[in-house]
Order: structure tokens, then sequence, then C-alpha cells
């Protein structure tokens, strides 16, 4: 089995490291026209960010697959090393992203040791994840490591919720 590792929620990462560029680039003028509000501000948005990445597991979750089990990781704190016994569900979950271009479905899978109700499956993004549920938003990376990592009987179901929700 080989060991993967996977941002649980790799596009938002993205989107949320895209915002952090933008906010340098507004307050990096400041530098020029007076270096101490400059310097103050860079602080802030730096703090802001940091703090943001270590108060919620929602944003910069990462977790590691191999074969001994997940190693759950949220970012600049330590790991948990938990078995695959521990989440014998995997269940499909999305939930309708809406911009002023339209709406498209966001799809997750969700792998937990409880049954979640279909409210809960149909609005994913207001869950949570801890260490009794993982959700891994779905990308063709994400899927591949899955299968690839995952012991048969999971990566099974993997394919499956692909093969029945996804792909089609």
């Amino acid at each position: 089995m080989n060991k993967r590792t996977i941002l649980t929620n790799e596009v938002l990462v993205y989107a949320y490291l895209g915002m952090f560029a933008a906010e340098i680039a507004m307050v990096t003028p400041f530098l020029f026209i007076e270096f101490w509000v400059g310097a103050f501000l860079m602080f802030w948005v730096i703090l802001s960010i940091v703090v943001a990445c270590c108060i919620t597991e929602r944003w910069c979750l990462m977790i590691v697959l191999d074969a001994e089990g997940i190693l759950y990781k949220p970012l600049f704190r330590s790991g948990r090393r938990l078995k695959y016994s521990n989440y014998p569900r995997v269940q499909y979950a999305y939930y309708m992203h809406g911009n002023w271009l339209g709406a498209y479905k966001v799809h997750f899978f969700v792998l937990t040791n409880k049954r979640l109700s279909d409210e809960e499956l149909s609005h994913i993004n207001e869950v949570a994840p801890s260490i009794d549920l993982l959700k891994i938003r779905y990308t063709r990376r994400n899927y591949r490591k899955l299968v690839e990592a995952l012991p048969p009987s999971i990566a099974a179901e993997i394919e499956g919720i692909y093969d029945v929700y996804i792909a089609r």
C-alpha cells in the first residue's frame, strides 16, 4: 500500500491562499507610502491567516493514508494516528455552491463511524470535520489517491460512489 497525502479541502485552501495574495497586494503600497502603517497591516494580514488555519480544521486539514491507517493532521498541530476500522461507513455528500455565474454541485467522500442524516449529507459544507468524520472533497487527484491508498474494501466503496453519483 502506498503512502498518500491528501488536503481534504484542497480547493478551499487554494482559494484562501489566493485571498492572502490579494490582501498582500493591497497592503504592499502602504509599505512604500508609510512603512510603519504597511508593516502593521502586513502583520495583521499574516496573523489572520495563521490564526484561521490554526483554529479551524475545516480549511487546512491534511490526512496521510498508509498501510497502518490514517494520520489525521490539522495544519500547525501534531497529528493523530487512526485505524481504518474507525471508519466503517463511506458516504457520498455534496452541497450546491452558487455564485453569480450559476450553481454547481460540489462532491465529497465522507469517512465516518456514524450515520449522517440526509440534511447533513446535502449540506456537508456546514458539517465540521473531526476525528469521527473525515470529509474529502472530490477531485480527480484525491479520487486516485484514495483508491490507491485505501484498503480494498473501502476503495471499492469509493469507486462505487464515484460510479453512481459523480461519473454520470
